[in-house]
């Protein structure tokens, strides 16, 4: 007959059993709290907003993006909330509108690890009242005040005095950045000096981020194009394939003009400019033209129906071309005078001022 011996476990084997157990268990419990919500927006909303069926939000945790994502309104009140391990201030976007791609719905909130927000929305997110993040306070309040400001110079002492307080903040980043984009390709250089010295007034940690490398390589872009500024040299083709280099233009007055055939306001320009080039085309001035067109037959069909009798170019890609991009051209006509030391001293000349302007630079 075999025996079976049962042998009763040693306190020892029990206590590391136990072990074993705890050690898990404190290995999972850092992923289960970040899985836990640790802040928090607490909404309502009145007047013609009431309508809307859902807030929109998405927001930031240090460099990671949270994609859009949405909560329900129910009798004019909604919560949301997220995690972020990141223990700055991080930007939050909530879009009340139908359409959570539209700007005017847009409220930018600025919260914390821990934060409790509280939003009352009073029928449109330029009237909101928000508790809970003084940061998103500050933000609101400096938006309104700049859209009050008549001239950058009063832009800048607004950001002078946030950044002075607020250096080291994504806010500020934000608000910087939100200020000054595409009003600079109405700037000179020396406003474009002075922004570029208040961006250096951030601390060095903030400037290390990618928002902040992008922002800064902007304002390096954008700084070719205001007066004063040089433009950068581009390559194109002519209808019948001859390479043309900005470059090899230097020595004359250049109108560089940004068109499309399918754009009605940029061929309402061409007689202002047919009768300014007429004028001055014998005077060292050439216009050089550049199709934002993806087709050619449209292109040189509107050159020929409008008898362009200046040097036009194209590179037929349409929207999204390289160099319409590298010059910041977001809408059209744009264009560009630059003198035969190349650098820009005037933009967007239209209708009957064009002859006048130029007149003042070429005598």
């Amino acid at each position: 007959m075999t025996c079976i011996t049962i042998k009763k476990p040693s306190r020892l084997n029990t206590y590391k059993k136990m072990k074993r157990i705890i050690l898990s268990l404190l290995i999972l419990c850092p992923f289960t709290l970040f899985a836990q919500s640790n802040f928090t927006i607490k909404g309502k909303v009145s007047g013609a907003l009431t309508t809307i069926k859902k807030v929109y939000f998405s927001y930031q945790d240090g460099e990671k993006y949270i994609p859009l994502d949405s909560v329900e309104i129910k009798n004019g009140e909604f919560k949301l909330s997220g995690t972020m391990i990141d223990d700055e201030y991080n930007q939050v976007n909530l879009t009340i509108s139908k359409n959570p791609m539209m700007m005017d719905g847009w409220l930018s909130l600025f919260v914390k690890k821990g934060d409790n927000i509280t939003v009352d929305v009073h029928g449109n997110v330029r009237k909101t009242t928000i508790t809970g993040s003084k940061q998103s306070e500050v933000y609101q309040l400096v938006k309104d005040s700049i859209s009050h400001t008549k001239s950058i110079d009063e832009h800048l002492v607004i950001l002078k005095r946030l950044i002075e307080q607020y250096p080291d903040s994504k806010m500020t980043l934000t608000a910087f950045s939100n200020c000054f984009n595409d009003m600079l390709t109405q700037s000179n250089h020396t406003e474009l000096t002075k922004i570029l010295n208040l961006y250096d007034m951030l601390t060095p940690r903030l400037k290390a981020t990618k928002a902040a490398v992008a922002y800064h390589q902007t304002l390096e872009n954008i700084s070719h194009i205001v007066i004063g500024g040089e433009l950068f040299d581009f390559t194109s083709e002519t209808p019948e394939g001859k390479v043309v280099k900005l470059s090899d233009l230097r020595g004359k007055y250049v109108l560089v003009d940004f068109w499309a055939s399918w754009c009605i306001p940029c061929r309402g320009e061409f007689p202002h400019l047919k009768k300014a080039y007429a004028r001055f085309k014998d005077k060292n001035f050439e216009i050089l033209g550049y199709s934002q067109d993806n087709k050619k037959s449209l292109w040189v069909s509107a050159i020929e129906n409008d008898d362009l009798p200046w040097l036009n170019v194209s590179n037929l890609i349409g929207p999204g071309d390289p160099i319409t991009v590298m010059y910041y051209v977001n809408l059209l006509p744009s264009n560009f005078l630059i003198g035969p030391d190349g650098k820009v001293i005037a933009i967007n000349l239209r209708g009957e001022l064009v002859e006048p302007t130029l007149a003042k630079f070429i005598k």
